[in-house]
């Protein structure tokens, strides 16, 4: 919470309500409240610089309005399906991505969301679906809050204008994708809070858009990494792995793995031209038992191999970032959710993560209280409940996640 020239508070809701309904703003300061010369939230703001305490959403899919409050370090979202917990680490991802247009392809491409396209030889994504009620008309904000003593940290805001717009070109943050689309009919901006991040394409007047546009730029997004439900391609496990290997890194990456078999010395990928890799499917990986001659493909240890493998790599890749992950407990035998969470919040607290996972499992849910349990105090775990028709998250600390384990309380 701030305070603005005039002695008003000023929250993460009040900064984005003056976006959606173009309310005026103004300068803002934090309140600088001081204890003994130490502000009073001085501590608690280093420990959490990189995290998220709130998350506010207007305007996205399913969402008029909603809003996350009291994020951890680790959040477990849950709710039934088609709540939009999927659409809630869609909308971090992007927040995430400021001056990364391609997110766009990944968050329409995950879900299948294109049409083909006459004049195009690649498929056009189909943007409407981003807006509620797949209206082109209406805004898309996204905003966090890193503290309730700071102001907005990140934001961003998508909308679409017609081409007639009395903004000009040069008056835009940010570049023209394509010069020859300034006679089409309607153009998608995309404006992250560094205005120099801005980005701008035409779409058709059905809300497609040519993937070739959304070329790759050097944004300065801060990392994300989105873990989907059947987990990572090999391509990028093989990647991913290509960039810790013989780090540190590596050496947590095979402890992780060792939760499912203790048995497991070491693991190595193998490069792309030693043979097909299955894009899809487990792949790319051989593993070293101990006491077993042969190198032994990942995918034929099981599924929930595959899925520690990906959440190891998406923690050592996620550094002083945000980890999301849908249905986290894809894959796992309930015997081993509390290792797997267990390994999540240490790795998550050593290299600074935010994580922001699903699940529809009570097994997942209680293998967390069980987490929560080992430190109540701290604060740092929580369980987002996602209702339909609700504006805001029901919120789970600590010490109510493990009340309601302990009395076999629903919470889903």
């Amino acid at each position: 919470m701030t305070r603005g020239p005039s002695g008003l508070r000023v929250t993460c809701a009040s900064v984005i309500q003056r976006v959606v309904f173009g309310v005026p703003s103004g300068p803002y300061r934090k309140r600088e409240t001081k204890y003994d010369g130490v502000s009073r939230f001085e501590s608690e703001v280093a420990r959490r610089r990189s995290l998220y305490s709130s998350i506010e959403i207007h305007g996205y899919r399913r969402f008029e309005s909603f809003r996350l409050a009291g994020l951890g370090r680790v959040n477990l979202l849950v709710g039934t399906n088609n709540c939009g917990k999927t659409s809630i680490l869609e909308c971090i991802e992007l927040l995430r991505s400021a001056g990364r247009p391609l997110v766009l392809q990944s968050i329409l491409g995950r879900r299948g969301e294109w049409q083909d396209a006459n004049d195009s030889v690649r498929p056009a994504l189909d943007v409407k679906r981003l807006f509620a009620n797949h209206d082109l008309g209406g805004k898309i904000v996204v905003g966090g809050c890193s503290a309730e003593s700071l102001d907005v940290q990140d934001q961003v805001v998508m909308e679409v204008q017609e081409a007639a717009s009395s903004i000009e070109q040069e008056e835009l943050p940010g570049l023209f994708e394509d010069e020859s689309s300034l006679d089409e009919e309607l153009f998608l901006n995309v404006n992250w809070s560094n205005p120099a991040e801005a980005f701008r394409t035409r779409i058709t007047g059905d809300g497609l858009l040519d993937s070739r546009l959304l070329r790759t730029r050097n944004g300065h997004g801060q990392t994300v990494v989105f873990i989907r439900t059947p987990g990572m391609t090999s391509r990028d496990v093989v990647r991913l792995f290509g960039d810790i290997v013989l780090t540190e890194r590596e050496d947590h990456i095979t402890r992780a793995l060792r939760v499912l078999e203790p048995a497991i010395e070491r693991l190595a990928p193998v490069p792309y031209d030693r043979g097909p890799i299955v894009r899809e499917g487990p792949g790319g990986v051989f593993l070293r038992l101990k006491g077993v001659a042969d190198r032994i493909p990942i995918g034929s240890v099981g599924d929930g191999m595959w899925r520690m493998l990906g959440l190891a790599l998406g923690l050592a890749n996620a550094k002083d970032g945000i980890l999301l992950v849908d249905e986290i407990d894809t894959g796992l035998h309930y015997s081993v959710m509390e290792d797997m969470w267990r390994v999540v919040r240490e790795r998550a607290c050593a290299l600074s993560i935010q994580v922001f996972a699903t699940t529809h499992s009570r097994d997942c849910f209680e293998s967390l209280a069980a987490i929560a349990k080992s430190d109540v105090e701290s604060g740092d775990v929580t369980i987002q409940r996602v209702d339909a028709g609700r504006d805001d998250a029901v919120r789970f600390g600590n010490q109510e996640i493990v009340a309601a384990a302990d009395r076999s309380l629903e919470v889903r």
